[in-house]
């Protein structure tokens, strides 16, 4: 068991998010996809085991965890999954509480659809899973789910199908609810949702289907 687990990937991250998001969070164990080191390493974080071919960390960062107590799990350049799909399938296995991505966005957009198609792994075990970037916190849901404004990453909130339908979809508690309404991949009705004035709770729920989840925010 991993207990509350971050994993970081190599794709952009902002340290100075990062930093402050982390603040008074505690992770029972960390992992980095390859790169990831590199910002583990300025974020000062311990960090338990390192996944990858290891070809684009900084000598530096590679330098101080081969140095530490870190758990090293090197794979060829050439493998038929990303340094990512590895981490993840590693620590699903392991029946983490929960997962947070750091480094799951950045700048190619390849690697960010890759990356929201296997937060599938971890939604089949019954696991949260969540890619956070500076304007963003990202989630899939096969069940009812409650959102408390508290708790709420950002203002707005977007509800995409990842299947080809989601159906019977109710929204209560929203700015623009829905009632038995059925959501469609290629349509973008879900998009840029709140919560009503005065509300402190909200809730999604549906009879079938995948959603994403996006949680978000401009500033």
């Amino acid at each position: 068991m991993l207990g509350k687990t971050l994993i970081i990937a190599g794709g952009a991250i902002n340290i100075a998010f990062a930093r402050k998001y982390l603040e008074g969070k505690d992770f029972d164990t960390v992992i980095c996809a390859d790169s990831g080191m590199d910002a583990a390493e300025q974020l000062g974080l311990k960090v338990q085991y390192a996944v990858g071919d290891f070809d684009s960390v900084s000598e530096t960062a590679l330098k101080k965890y081969r140095e530490s107590e870190t758990e090293f799990m090197e794979y060829p350049a050439q493998k038929d999954a990303t340094d990512l799909h590895i981490a993840l399938d590693w620590v699903v296995e392991r029946s983490p509480s929960d997962i947070l991505l750091l480094g799951a966005t950045g700048k190619r957009l390849d690697h960010f659809l890759a990356n929201v198609s296997l937060l599938m792994k971890p939604l089949a075990r019954g696991i949260p899973a969540y890619i956070v970037d500076e304007h963003n916190c990202l989630y899939l849901l096969n069940r009812s789910h409650i959102i408390r404004r508290e708790e709420m990453f950002g203002k707005y909130i977007s509800f995409l199908p990842l299947t080809q339908t989601v159906n019977a979809v109710r929204l209560q508690g929203f700015r623009y609810e829905l009632d038995g309404g059925t959501l469609l991949l290629g349509d973008s009705i879900g998009v840029s949702n709140e919560l009503a004035e005065g509300s402190k709770t909200a809730t999604v729920s549906f009879r079938d289907g995948i959603l994403i989840v996006v949680e978000s925010r401009d500033e």
